[in-house]
């Protein structure tokens, strides 16, 4: 064996010996957050050889005294030595002692800030108090959030003339002074845009600051907000020009806007265990004038549904909250025992309110030719109707907290042109609330009523199916109907639908399901209504959740059992 080798093995050798000989530390007399704070600081000393523990000894008391420190605890008795039955490891053994704790706290605020009410309030919680045990971290935090405050409300100016901690250990003592001076406070001033396109008419809804208004930081990023939601830029940016503030504290607003593409053409592959596989294409010209009409034409294609829809969007006034839309499509539907071919027109009126509802206001006309079991006939119905809806949700795609509300109500009669009369009413509520940061349930209920005659007077449209990924699992998707003589599906006067799923978080981007669904469609509530449950898996993506179910039908005597496929919002 050459010189070389022989060198080489010796060297690993002596790393293994040396890496065995570095020393780790027992650490005993204190516990919580004083033992795992003393651990962190341990842990960041270098590497220590057992033969250097007498060189590095002072390090390893300064160490646990730091660590101690940070927590308030100024006065510890502190023995390191090596265990006589393992050199390489060292009993470090503590008692901290009594605690330092807040003796003055004395905080001074001067400057437009002192009369602001959310600093006075904040000064109130900086988590600082008379008596509290000193905590280093607390003390830094509630600085760095007087700043941020500060920040946020203008105060760009500032800073602190006295921030200091007089610690007197001999007294178990300290006195906390903070003397804070905020300067004025800045204004919005000019805004200044910076645009490809004419947008004053658009613009002028939007912007929700005027000149002399107090600097909110909120505002500036509420603006940046509304303007990248009305889908007409590409690019949305929106900054304070602090630097060109005036003599009078005013600051321009800088607002750049770039335009979308004239045209922009959207392809789209998806799959659900209701449809199928399905594919689409979708034209949008998002600016047409400077008016802010916009169209879009879309196609979507599955084996048993096929539909284009064209929708044109005329602001009026805020283009979030209030704006008409002309709606006119066609469906083909050609599932189970239902065949259709579906003409439809139809004006809206949309208005959101202060508590973030939206109503629309509609009239709709539809002609539709069909097959419903052994029904033929087609229908012309001229209705007018209003839908509520509001969805609310806090964790953006992996949602702790949140419901969605919808509620629609149309009608129609025959001296105004319609074949049938009715009244038909529908609603569904979603509830997501978290029971720990890991678990959470999701409750759904789903009503529907339609007021008619006979519900062959209605056509396939706007009678009620029940069943599949949405509603009841375990079943096909508007699979549960009443039927006639020969077995065919016929839809119904009315439907329910119950579900109460379970979630549990098992990795960063996982979580386990189970539930339970209920539900029926029928004419007078006699049948006896259908139950799923079963387990999923929910997968957290960038384009939102993907959810895969195991589900049985329960109440029925073969137990049949379905996979449910959905990609999409929680809520």
């Amino acid at each position: 064996m050459s010189k070389a080798v022989w060198g080489i093995l010796i060297l690993m050798l002596l790393g293994q010996q040396a890496r065995a000989e570095e020393i780790s530390f027992r650490l005993s007399g204190l516990s919580g957050e004083l033992a795992d704070n003393t651990r962190v600081y341990l842990n960041q000393l270098p590497a220590i050889q057992a033969e250097q523990l007498p060189r590095f000894r002072k390090d390893i008391v300064t160490a646990v005294e730091d660590s101690l420190q940070a927590l308030g605890y100024y006065s510890p008795q502190i023995e390191v030595e090596a265990d006589p039955r393992n050199p390489a490891r060292v009993n470090v053994r503590v008692e901290a002692g009594e605690p330092v704790r807040i003796r003055r706290l004395e905080v001074l605020l001067q400057g437009d800030a002192a009369s602001d009410p959310l600093f006075e309030e904040r000064v109130g919680n900086l988590g600082l108090n008379e008596g509290d045990i000193l905590n280093h971290e607390t003390y830094e935090s509630a600085k760095t959030g007087l700043l941020s405050l500060a920040l946020t409300r203008g105060y760009f100016d500032a800073r602190y003339r006295r921030s200091q901690v007089l610690v007197h250990p001999w007294e178990n003592a300290a006195d906390v002074i903070l003397s804070f001076d905020s300067g004025p406070r800045f204004k919005f001033g000019e805004l200044r845009v910076d645009t490809d396109r004419p947008v004053e008419r658009l613009l002028s809804p939007l912007v929700n600051v005027r000149p002399g208004d107090p600097y909110l930081a909120s505002r500036v990023a509420e603006l940046s907000r509304s303007l990248s939601s009305t889908r007409y830029f590409r690019q949305v940016e929106v900054l304070p020009l602090v630097a060109e503030a005036d003599e009078d504290n005013h600051i321009p607003l800088s607002v750049v806007l770039r335009a979308r593409a004239d045209n922009e053409v959207e392809l789209g592959v998806g799959f659900s265990t209701d449809e199928g596989p399905r594919t689409s294409v979708s034209w949008d010209k998002p600016w047409i004038n400077s008016l802010g009409h916009s169209v879009n034409t879309s196609l979507k294609l599955s084996a048993p549904k096929q539909d284009i829809s064209f929708v044109y969007k005329i602001p009026r006034g805020h283009p979030l909250d209030n704006y008409y839309t002309l709606q006119s499509g066609y469906q083909r539907l050609d599932q189970r025992d239902t065949q259709s071919d579906r003409l439809v027109a139809s004006v809206h009126r949309w208005d959101k309110n202060a508590y973030d509802w939206t109503r629309d206001v509609f009239i709709r006309s539809e002609y539709e030719s069909y097959t419903q079991g052994e029904q033929k006939d087609d229908s012309f119905l001229l209705i007018p109707g209003v839908s509520y809806s509001r969805t609310r949700a806090r964790g953006g795609l992996d949602p702790y907290w949140g419901d969605s509300q919808r509620i629609t109500l149309e009608l129609s009669e025959p001296w105004w042109g319609s074949d049938t009369r009715f009244i038909r009413a529908w609603g569904r509520s979603k509830w997501l609330r978290s029971l720990s940061d890991n678990q959470r349930v999701i409750a759904r209920a789903e009503q529907g009523a339609v007021w008619v005659d006979e519900v062959e007077d209605l056509p396939p449209s706007l009678r009620f199916f029940t069943g599949g990924d949405l509603t009841v699992r375990g079943f096909g998707y508007e699979s549960i109907s009443p039927r006639d003589e020969n077995g065919d599906r016929t839809g119904a006067k009315y439907t329910t639908a119950l579900s109460l799923e379970y979630d549990y978080k098992v990795a960063e981007k996982w979580r386990l399901a189970t539930f339970v669904d209920t539900g029926t469609a029928t004419n007078d509530y006699n049948d006896a209504w259908k139950v799923g449950t079963g387990v999923g898996v929910r997968w957290l993506t960038p384009v939102g959740s993907v959810r895969l179910d195991l589900a049985f039908g329960v109440s029925e005597d073969d137990t049949p059992w379905r996979l449910h496929f959905t990609l999409g919002p929680e809520l």
